[in-house]
């Protein structure tokens, strides 16, 4: 691992190589001082002789820089996702971002040079070339999601595009540059040794506990993580489409199911709510302001009671509250799938209380508005989408649970009882939001003739996809109930149901403790035991040839949600859910005649196409 004073073009291109494996490697959640810096030339870049290497160097330090200031400020991460630890390495080098790149501008204007004088270039220059390219965009991209603009985007999404492209050239001459020598002892460990890295160099640094040596990952495979990486940060951009915050919510559950690592999801993060507003552009709070005017109207947005003081005083403070917890369901969203859920699960207890508070908001200000206008009714106006998001909140926690495999077979049931029982609670807030913006909008008519200077304004009534979309999650929820009825009936569930020293309730209890915390602000939100054991008590009273009734139920579901599926339009991308709900349809009809009734082995939940809605496999 020793530094050669002159390195040769070989040399350089496998110290950039190696160099990006590191990165990527501390990207993994390793640290930094048993990866990048484990280069020896990154430790004394004065000295670097040749100027592609020294530029390489600084853009390497200048990208664990970055990204470090990034992760860092999003919080989107855990200890095994992302070590921030410098170890008091100093890893801000002396040149800005501007002259980091302009060092790797240079070094390609000089072999560019060379090409435009149809001098003799060898493929050594050539790769060094794309090397120089891929650190010059790769610094530049992070460079402009730190200091992020809106006006910029446009210029990011093409920043990232080249990047991802100019990975390309990189895999193909990776044969070129010096490759590591990894040698085995006569006990079988495995040494690797490569020039300008010394891999234990930091080993002292580190804590005394086991395991002390890490293996960095090889160039292929870290070139494919960064095609990730950089696949997912192009991704990212699309948040720019998003002009409400159902939207905004939506596109970050969506990412969040593509398994983005660390570094995309704190670049979403970091930009959506760039020094606590939208894009770095708008205020948060608006957003939420205009997704509450949007599902409910409430009348004390309008100008005649929005005037007063106490009113205003009012919706400033719920608005306030709910953009904080807005934010906070934004950022358990951009973690890990693992974190998520825990994450979701202490959100639901402010969600409550918050609630709590909102039905209070609305008395005072149903109140208030009576004394100057006896028909208007602002009871629910503002509770109402709040229940929404609270029960968003809670569908999301248990669907987690089906992308974790936390749940067991015998399980199902209960957890889509407990999902048809949020989905029905889900379809009654958007249709008390719906009647809501009519009782609003005849009040609004008046109002506007009355006052002169007052203007109707034009809403984004986006219900209609919001409660079919409902209506198609309950339909699939009592879809799969009754299949798993019928299958509990037919035996295949037996084994799981009769476990020695196994108590339903107690595992009932404690697989959804944290929604039952709800209980104490919503007392009707969770599903109580009791409640579904007298849901479930087809299975117990079940006589012989029941469970063709329940298939036959369960198939008549599936029918009805793929007759809604097939009206709605493409763009809304159901074509997933659609083709596994067509795949249950088939399965449910051969359950119907008979397919492997004699056979004890339970079902299998299939996820493989649709994260959400699995394909059942009667096996």
């Amino acid at each position: 691992g020793l530094v050669h004073p002159s390195p040769s073009l070989a040399d350089i291109i496998g110290i950039s190589d190696e160099l990006m494996s590191c990165i990527a490697t501390w990207l993994e959640g390793h640290s930094l001082a048993q990866t990048v810096l484990t280069c020896l030339h990154l430790h004394n870049i004065p000295n670097i002789t040749s100027a592609p290497l020294s530029a390489i160097c600084n853009a390497v330090l200048k990208i664990c820089e970055l990204t470090n200031h990034i992760v860092s400020s999003a919080a989107c991460y855990e200890e095994e996702d992302f070590l921030t630890c410098t170890y008091g390495f100093d890893i801000s080098p002396q040149p800005s971002s501007t002259k980091v790149i302009l060092n790797l501008k240079d070094c390609e204007d000089d072999i560019n040079k060379k090409l435009k004088r149809n001098e003799k270039v060898n493929e050594e220059e050539l790769a060094i070339l794309s090397r120089l390219k891929f650190w010059k965009y790769f610094v530049l991209v992070l460079t402009k999601i730190q200091r992020f603009e809106h006006s910029n985007m446009d210029a990011l999404k093409s920043d990232i595009s080249t990047l991802f492209h100019s990975l390309a050239p990189v895999q193909r001459t990776l044969p070129l540059g010096t490759q590591p020598v990894v040698t085995t002892s006569d006990s079988g460990q495995k040494t690797k040794t490569m020039t300008g890295f010394e891999y234990l160099i930091n080993q002292r640094l580190l804590s005394s506990t086991p395991p002390r040596y890490i293996s960095i990952t090889e160039r292929p495979e870290a070139c494919q993580y960064l095609l990730r990486v950089f696949a997912h940060l192009d991704l990212m951009t699309g948040v720019a489409e998003c002009t409400t915050l159902s939207g905004i919510i939506r596109f970050f559950v969506k990412f969040s199911e593509q398994g983005p690592t660390v570094l995309p999801r704190s670049c979403l993060y970091y930009i959506v709510l760039f020094e606590n507003k939208f894009l770095g552009n708008e205020d948060f709070v608006k957003y939420v302001k205009d997704e509450v005017r949007n599902f409910s109207h409430p009348i004390s947005f309008l100008t005649p009671f929005i005037s007063d003081r106490f009113i205003k005083g009012i919706i400033d403070k719920f608005l306030d509250d709910v953009s904080v917890c807005v934010q906070d369901y934004l950022h358990a969203m951009s973690h890990n799938k693992g974190r998520q859920r825990r994450k979701l699960g202490g959100l639901l207890g402010t969600l409550g209380r918050l609630y709590s508070r909102t039905e209070e908001y609305d008395n005072l200000i149903h109140n208030r508005i009576a004394k100057q206008e006896s028909t208007a009714n602002h009871i629910r106006a503002l509770s109402c989408w709040m229940l929404f998001i609270t029960v968003e909140v809670m569908i999301k926690y248990l669907l987690l649970g089906w992308e974790l495999e936390l749940y067991q077979i015998h399980e199902s049931h209960y957890v889509y009882c407990y999902l048809e029982h949020l989905f029905t609670w889900l379809r009654q807030t958007v249709l008390c939001g719906q009647a809501l913006i009519q009782s609003s909008e005849s009040l609004e008519k008046k109002l506007v003739k009355r006052h002169k200077n007052m203007k109707k304004k034009k809403r984004d009534k986006s219900h209609g996809m919001v409660l079919q979309m409902t209506n198609v999650y309950q339909m699939l929820s009592h879809a799969y109930i009754k299949a798993m009825e019928g299958f509990a009936i037919q035996g295949k569930l037996n084994d799981y149901l009769h476990r020695r020293y196994d108590n339903e309730e107690i595992r009932f209890r404690q697989r959804f403790s944290p929604l039952s915390m709800q209980s104490l602000t919503i007392s009707y939100l969770p599903l109580d035991y009791s409640t579904y054991v007298s849901l479930s008590h087809v299975i117990s009273d079940a006589k012989a040839g029941k469970e063709y009734e329940l298939f036959n139920e369960s198939l008549d579901c599936f029918k009805s949600v793929k007759e809604i599926l097939d009206k709605i339009p493409q763009e809304h991308s159901v074509e997933f859910l659609s083709k596994v709900v067509k795949m249950n349809c088939v399965q449910m009809s051969l359950a119907i005649k008979g397919h492997n009734k004699d056979s004890s082995e339970p079902p299998i939940l299939d996820f493989s196409i649709c994260q959400n809605v699995p394909f059942i496999k009667v096996v």
